[in-house]
């Protein structure tokens, strides 16, 4: 799954890894900053349908067929076409998450970080509007998928964010994509471009 990630890149990097947002007035009126931890419960960066910065809140709060509420950071890419909270955010709402590494702890509580070679990469993610606080909000979740080897052996759920590569990011956000190609692009990334470290915190 996916708890806590970063987005260390600087504004130009972040142009330069998705073009469409340069000179988006988002940054304009809300300015820019690095965020060495995120976590869920707050506003996020990412790129909506319509290839534009959105601030969106990491959090999908619903209530399920018996009425009772329940709130999710993240949504299984296997069934997320199937989900009555997350399908049609999936169908109609597609966004990507800039970021630059994603944190785990294995089964001993320690701390790692995961990088890919995508200096910047961007999670799968999915959009809704939904009620935080008695406000109508656009909200979002992360979309996870299952681990591969090198994530396996930390996650003990067996599980890793969807990762959407630079040259897949046009068709992630288009409506017309079919759903075996977004199935396609929701597989774990390649063991050999995943990487990780133990974390040390910033001195």
């Amino acid at each position: 799954m996916c708890g806590r990630y970063a987005m260390n890149a600087e504004q130009k990097e972040l142009y330069t890894a998705i073009p469409w947002l340069e000179g988006d007035e988002y940054f304009d009126i809300h300015g820019y900053r690095t965020r060495p931890e995120i976590f869920p419960g707050t506003p996020i960066l990412a790129v909506n349908s319509d290839r534009r910065a959105e601030d969106l809140f990491w959090t999908i709060a619903d209530k399920t067929w018996e009425g009772k509420p329940v709130k999710v950071i993240n949504a299984k890419s296997e069934t997320v076409n199937r989900v009555p909270m997350f399908k049609e955010g999936f169908r109609k709402d597609r966004v990507l998450i800039p970021a630059t590494a994603f944190f785990e702890w294995d089964a001993e509580k320690r701390k790692h970080l995961f990088t890919f070679d995508e200096p910047l990469f961007t999670f799968g993610g999915i959009a809704r509007t939904c009620e935080i606080k008695g406000q109508p909000t656009r909200c979002t979740v992360i979309l996870t998928t299952e681990g591969n080897n090198v994530v396996r052996p930390i996650h003990t759920k067996n599980r890793m964010p969807v990762v959407i590569h630079a040259y897949d990011r046009e068709k992630w956000l288009a409506d017309d994509t079919p759903f075996e190609e977004l199935q396609r692009m929701m597989r774990p990334a390649a063991d050999d471009e995943t990487h990780v470290e133990p974390y040390e915190p910033p001195s």
